[in-house]
């Protein structure tokens, strides 16, 4: 399989919306989503971002389906003599809007370019799967602009709006990842449920490294 390159502003060949994915390693070999770890994929040279992640990452996301309020990327930096914050997903100072990132998502806004959302299994309740990864189309990037977050620190805040024009299909919600009818992307075409977990027990496999194909 020739993995299809990812830095293209809109859809990907032969990805729906509402494809699901088994995890963020699926998600980069199919050529949705650049990155394996990082929610924002793209920079301001390439006329913006190219596809983001939504998985509450960040607790000032604010998920309303068609309208979603994106935080940018960045923990920050405690200031001299302050105290780190506890917890892995805490905000320990401000954002700038000058980080590569968050200047290519301020790009998409200039440029109109759309971007890839990709939601994940630990944000909203409402839209997001309760397994897997699903892409949910094309959105528009219509505000970018620093706000004071939950924690109290200056925030890089992008409003994303679901795309009208070109037609898309409506956000499917109603595809959770945790039904036997779902299906996973795979290398070779869809999976069913079981099928993507064993497939990363193999990646994972002493025995499978050694393999050669």
């Amino acid at each position: 399989m020739v993995r299809p390159d990812p830095r293209v502003h809109g859809d990907i060949t032969g990805l729906p919306v509402g494809l699901l994915f088994a995890d963020r390693a699926d998600l980069y070999d199919s050529g949705l989503h650049g990155t394996k770890e990082a929610g924002i994929f793209g920079t301001k040279d390439e006329n913006g971002a190219f596809s983001i992640v939504l998985n509450q990452g960040y607790e000032d996301d604010e998920d309303k389906g068609d309208v979603i309020i994106y935080t940018g990327e960045g923990k920050g930096k405690p200031e001299p003599g302050q105290e780190l914050r506890p917890g892995k997903n805490t905000q320990q100072g401000p954002q700038s809007m000058k980080t590569p990132k968050n200047a290519a998502l301020k790009e998409n806004k200039r440029t109109g370019f759309p971007v890839r959302v990709i939601r994940g299994p630990n944000g909203s309740e409402v839209y997001s799967p309760r397994r897997g990864y699903r892409y949910d189309g094309l959105y528009n990037v219509v505000e970018a602009y620093m706000e004071t977050g939950k924690a109290g620190f200056k925030m890089c805040r992008f409003e994303l709006r679901r795309c009208t024009e070109p037609s898309q299909e409506p956000l499917p919600t109603h595809i959770m990842g945790d039904g036997l009818e779902d299906k996973f992307w795979s290398p070779g075409g869809l999976e069913t449920l079981l099928e993507p977990e064993l497939r990363r027990a193999r990646r994972k496999s002493p025995e499978s490294s050694d393999r050669r194909s």
